[in-house]
Formats: C-alpha cells, sequence, structure tokens
C-alpha cells in the first residue's frame, strides 16, 4: 500500500513528534511517499526546490497513494488542500486530530462523508490502534 501522509509544514510544527511516531508506524503497513513531513529540516530543504517542483511532485504522490493520511490537528491550508485534491480523485482519506489541542476540527472536514476523522487525546491510541483503523472503511 502507498501512503500519502499529510501534517502541517508552512501552518506550524507543533505536532511534528506526533508525525514522526505516525510515519514509523504508517511504515509497518506500506510505503509512505513523503516522510520528509516529518524531517526536522523539511522548511530549509524545500528552499533550494521551486514551488511549483514542490507541488507537482507532491501531486504525484497524492495520485500514486492508495490512502491518504492526515494529522490535521494544526489548522494548515497545504493539509487542506491536499485533502481537497485527494478527495476530488476519489482516494481513501484518513485524518486524525488531538482533541486537546482543537476541541473541534473545520465543517468542511466533519461535514464530508468521504472522510473517517479520528479525535484522540494521545497519539498512542491512534498508534496501537493503527492496524484496525487502515483495515477499516470510511
Amino acid at each position: 500500500m502507498n501512503i500519502y501522509f499529510s501534517g502541517s509544514i508552512y501552518g506550524g510544527r507543533q505536532k511534528l513528534e506526533s508525525y514522526k511516531k505516525l510515519i514509523k508506524e504508517l511504515t509497518k503497513f506500506g510505503t509512505v511517499l513523503d516522510e520528509e513531513v516529518a524531517d526536522d529540516d523539511v522548511l530549509i530543504n524545500e528552499e533550494s526546490i521551486s514551488d511549483n517542483e514542490v507541488f507537482e511532485s507532491l501531486v504525484k504522490r497524492i495520485n500514486k497513494a492508495d490512502l491518504i493520511f492526515a494529522e490535521v490537528t494544526v489548522p494548515s491550508l497545504g493539509v487542506g488542500y491536499e485533502i481537497g485534491y485527494a478527495d476530488s480523485h476519489n482516494k481513501r482519506i484518513i485524518c486524525v486530530y488531538d482533541k486537546t489541542v482543537t476541541p473541534k476540527i473545520t465543517t468542511m472536514l466533519r461535514g464530508n462523508n468521504n472522510l473517517k476523522i479520528i479525535p484522540y487525546t494521545d497519539i498512542n491510541d491512534i498508534i496501537s490502534n493503527l492496524e484496525n483503523i487502515l483495515k477499516e472503511e470510511n
């Protein structure tokens, strides 16, 4: 399974440690196409690449993905765009968020029945239940 991981980069890196844990676990179930989301230096590394090259690369990876797994606690225009793009291309999408940080995520996600949305209070709850989460249908 090809998994596209979506998490905030420019919107804020407050959940970086959660991204690292999630990506590490997701690699047990397939190929994570964009592990750099959890890279401490992703912002520095992107400086040497044009915006269009980054965009084209991400779109290619979303198109290749069987699953979009998004950590949506930190509001991010990029994550929202990726989810919208993936949804318009009929991708399976799972969104998780820390309800102790963000008690309620945007209606645009909550109201979309194509998305599986899972709140958590401890990222380890998601990690320990990941196999079941990935097996379930939207």
